[in-house]
């Protein structure tokens, strides 16, 4: 990692689902540039244990089960504006075909992954324009948002997403506020040795020949939330699968 970058000196972020896998590793790069960041997630213990001793906030909640502007106000009033916004939390439904899916399912996974998410990062934009802050939104969306993967309730809020990245870049963009999203392939995170005999037989559908690592989003987070490296970069949603959506049904046959 880098030692401090100065787009981020000072400045303060907040990443939800901080406490694993690509949230985590996108909280560290963060922290490692000089950003003040508020790592946030449902899981204390493994905030606890996995940012012992870093120079960080953290703060338990979980988005998708409290109101998102209440959210929004509490970390407003401890922290002071977020100029940096991760939107990474996210929730699987199971899988299932949609005759089988209930409205309970349906509910949680588009509060989860779009609603909630959506409310929070208006709340806080709404802040940095009042104030004239200039700031960055990062969604972590998925391959899934354009590519089938019978999870119905999930590929659909993703679809959202990915539509909103869009319409938040363009109504923000005038206020100095940019958006975007990162879509991960197959981001490996179990331990090595660990993946089923079906997962290690997919990594040949990947070019590249590997599965991702959560630290793949983590640069590339980095640079789009980078206001020296992206300062002309808005509405774009970067797919991050090491070649995984080039693969075609026809290299089958």
């Amino acid at each position: 990692m880098t030692n401090g970058r100065a787009a981020f000196a000072g400045r303060c972020a907040v990443v939800t689902g901080a406490a694993h896998g690509i949230g985590e590793a996108i909280a560290r790069r963060l922290i490692d540039a000089g950003a003040n960041v508020i790592v946030l997630d449902r899981d204390a213990d493994r905030l606890a244990r996995g940012f012992e001793g870093v120079a960080c906030t953290q703060v338990v909640a979980e988005v998708g089960a409290v109101d998102p502007q209440a959210l929004a106000n509490r970390l407003l009033s401890d922290h002071g504006p977020i100029e940096i916004i991760v939107n990474n939390v996210s929730a699987w439904t199971g899988r299932r075909v949609l005759q089988e899916q209930n409205d309970e399912s349906l509910v949680s996974a588009f509060r989860t992954n779009l609603h909630d998410p959506m409310f929070l990062t208006k709340r806080l934009v709404e802040t940095l324009i009042k104030l004239r802050l200039r700031g960055c939104v990062l969604f972590v969306s998925s391959l899934h948002d354009h590519y089938v993967r019978l999870y119905p309730s999930y590929s659909v809020a993703k679809a959202g997403i990915a539509m909103l990245i869009k319409e938040m870049a363009y109504e923000f963009a005038p206020y100095g506020v940019r958006v975007n999203g990162i879509s991960p392939g197959w981001i490996e995170t179990a331990k090595p040795g660990e993946a089923t005999i079906a997962e290690q037989s997919a990594v040949g559908l990947i070019p590249m020949g590997r599965f991702g690592e959560p630290d793949d989003l983590g640069r590339m987070a980095l640079t789009l939330l980078d206001d020296d490296w992206s300062s002309y970069v808005t509405g774009t949603n970067v797919v991050v699968d090491g070649g995984l959506s080039l693969h075609n049904w026809l290299m089958d046959v």
